[in-house]
């Protein structure tokens, strides 16, 4: 089966539409229909492109219009050229005729004297075109329907019908595919309204022309729709040679019927159409008046942003925290808190300054063993002797516990002391050395006793000598307590995290150890020094609480946290460390207190003016900002619900 591609061409249309629909097209054979006055009338360049498209891919051109413009145009560039059928206004004014259809006439009539003079018809020389298989879709539906007529145009009037010559020669009807390029068609196409075969005089190609959709009596609107296809049986005849051939007429006149038919059912619909869009029309007005109602009284709310008078405070607190306290206590201004306790231990090596003829003993420390399986008491001066025959005492009372047995295996009980020299001198500064007691010669006791050294014993001397000052000895003594201290605090801070923990908190130094006193000869001064601390840490967001308590209760103010100054002074802590007392100094500012809630019974339903005076005459509140919404709410809604009450003190 053969296609034809029947592209119609309204005013308006950009030649680029139109060409990409004729470049896209499969169709072989086709069809451009273009109404007077176009745009493709001013530019020859549009067919020449046209023509070369055609060229290339092979496709037969024919040009269906009333405009001599573009038959010239199409004539130049070696287009059939197919007329316009004589336009059956006439024919379609007596159908509709009658007394029934009076009011019609009138209305077509009054259309087409506004439409304007009619337009005479160019006669077109006929040319032979030969006939093509092509494949097409068919045309689009026009552009109208009972629920959406479709805008006339004048209509062109022309002579009577000529016939066609040569019509009875018909070849099957091809898919025609009526394609409009734009946004409204100018015009539509119509056919003879019967289906007897026209021929134009004098040649095989038909006379075509601008046909206008069927006479109504009311305005009509345009309704785009998808285009539509219809298949035309075509017959080619053996042994023609030349010229287009096809029932083109029969395509034209089921067009006609087609739209008389809708023209009919539009004008017997068109009065109760407009009484009902009018009512609809009043009923979209009513509903958006009341959802405008609605909203202005719905919609309406109101923001109150109240800043306070406000005033500088400056007192003490007397506060205790305690580690058996669970909960703020403000009867007591008792705190919760936690205890904590650290201990550390510093030592090190100082130089001596001091120098003197002295007469020193030897001194150092050993570890006492005892094998046997009682305890044995040593009383201070006892003696342990070297293998060399030195002698050294205890200066102290001691008490050697027994050796204890695991099984089979026998563990030594032990004790360490201090030695000094029995005689001064520098031949007992010895090294490490192994000791006996002589006090047990000759008994049982003298195997399971004995003594070791694991240092050298120091400070035997006769002579001039450095010895340690009491200078010597505070400054050491000072050193190491405060890297104590120091060490103490930054341990218990840690152990406490975010709790406040006081930095005066009591920190007990022990007496510190040494390897020589004031005044005893020595190379350098060994010391080391332990210290302690126990204290109690608490949140200060507990103090803030007391402190606020007081600041309501006696003055009725609310305390602002933005800029407060807390000092501790004066940390006691109780004999057992479980409780530490202290004075608490608070500086800031404080709020007057803002009833919200009378405030808000109060102002619901005032106007802006209304609003302005009342809280003139708030003492508490120093200034107040009112933000009404939307932006036709002048007054302050009823509904305490759509009122927002915020007190800033920013």
């Amino acid at each position: 089966m053969l296609v034809t591609k029947i592209i119609n061409v309204s005013k308006t249309d950009e030649f680029e539409e139109v060409f990409d629909l004729f470049k896209n097209t499969e169709a072989e054979d086709v069809i451009f229909i273009f109404p007077r006055n176009s745009r493709f009338a001013k530019q020859e360049q549009y067919f020449e492109a046209i023509k070369d498209e055609a060229d290339s891919s092979g496709k037969k051109v024919s040009i269906m219009t009333a405009d001599p413009v573009v038959i010239r145009f199409a004539a130049q560039n070696d287009f059939d050229i197919l007329g316009s059928p004589t336009p059956q206004s006439q024919k379609r004014r007596s159908e509709f005729s009658g007394p029934a259809d009076e009011s019609v006439d009138e209305q077509v009539e009054e259309q087409v004297d506004e439409q304007g003079p009619e337009l005479p018809e160019v006669p077109i020389a006929p040319e032979p075109v030969t006939p093509e298989p092509a494949e097409e879709t068919g045309p689009e539906e026009p552009l109208e329907s009972p629920e959406t007529p479709v805008a006339q145009e004048p209509v062109e009037e022309t002579g009577p019908e000529e016939p066609m010559e040569n019509f009875a020669e018909t070849r099957p009807e091809p898919v025609v595919d009526t394609m409009v390029a734009g946004e409204e068609p100018e015009a539509v196409l119509t056919a003879a309204a019967n289906d007897d075969q026209e021929a134009i005089e004098g040649s095989q190609s038909r006379m075509i022309k601008d046909i206008f959709p069927g006479y109504t009596d009311h305005s009509l609107e345009v309704k785009r729709e998808r285009e539509r296809t219809f298949e035309v049986d075509i017959e080619n005849r053996a042994g023609r040679t030349g010229g287009r051939t096809g029932d083109i007429g029969k395509i034209w006149a089921a067009e006609e019927k087609r739209k008389q038919h809708n023209f009919l059912t539009s004008a017997s619909s068109i009065k109760p159409r407009k009484f009902f869009k009018k009512v609809s029309l009043l009923l979209i007005v009513v509903a958006a008046l009341v959802l405008i109602l609605a909203l202005y009284i719905t919609l309406g709310h109101a923001q109150i942003i109240i800043r306070p008078q406000t005033q500088k405070v400056d007192f003490d607190l007397k506060v205790s925290a305690s580690s058996t306290t669970t909960a703020v206590n403000f009867d007591f201004n008792q705190i919760p808190g936690q205890h904590f306790k650290d201990q550390e231990e510093k030592s090190g090596t100082f130089p001596v300054t001091g120098s003197k003829d002295v007469v020193q003993k030897s001194s150092g420390k050993i570890t006492i063993f005892n094998k046997g399986t009682s305890a044995q008491r040593l009383v201070a001066t006892t003696r342990f002797k070297t293998s060399d025959g030195l002698i050294f005492r205890i200066p102290q009372t001691i008490i050697v516990p027994p050796a204890t047995k695991t099984g089979s295996t026998l563990t030594p009980g032990s004790i360490e002391s201090a030695v000094s020299a029995d005689k001064p001198g520098a031949d007992y500064n010895i090294g490490p050395a192994q000791f006996t007691i002589p006090g047990l010669e000759g008994t049982p006791k003298f195997d399971d006793f004995y003594a070791v050294s694991n240092q050298p014993m120091t400070g035997g001397i006769i002579g001039p000598a450095k010895v340690v000052t009491e200078e010597d000895f505070a400054k050491a003594q000072e050193t190491l307590a405060a890297e104590v201290k120091d060490e103490i605090s930054k341990s218990l801070k840690e152990q406490s995290g975010e709790l406040e923990i006081l930095d005066t908190f009591a920190i007990k130094i022990e007496a510190p150890g040494t390897n020589a006193k004031v005044g005893d000869a020595a190379e350098n001064l060994r010391m080391s020094v332990k210290g302690s601390a126990d204290t109690v840490a608490f949140r200060e967001a507990d103090i803030v609480e007391l402190a606020k308590k007081f600041v309501s209760d006696k003055d009725n103010l609310n305390l602002l946290p933005k800029d407060l100054s807390v000092t501790f002074l004066n940390p006691v802590s109780s004999a057992d460390n479980s409780l530490i007392s202290f004075d608490v100094k608070i500086d800031g500012s404080a709020a007057a207190k803002v009833d919200k809630n009378a405030i808000l019974k109060e102002v619901a339903g005032m106007s802006e003016s209304s609003i302005t005076s009342y809280f003139k005459g708030v003492k508490e509140v120093e200034s107040a900002r009112i933000k009404l919404s939307p932006f036709w709410v002048r007054s302050i809604p009823k509904n305490p619900d759509k009122i927002d009450i915020d007190v800033v003190t920013d």
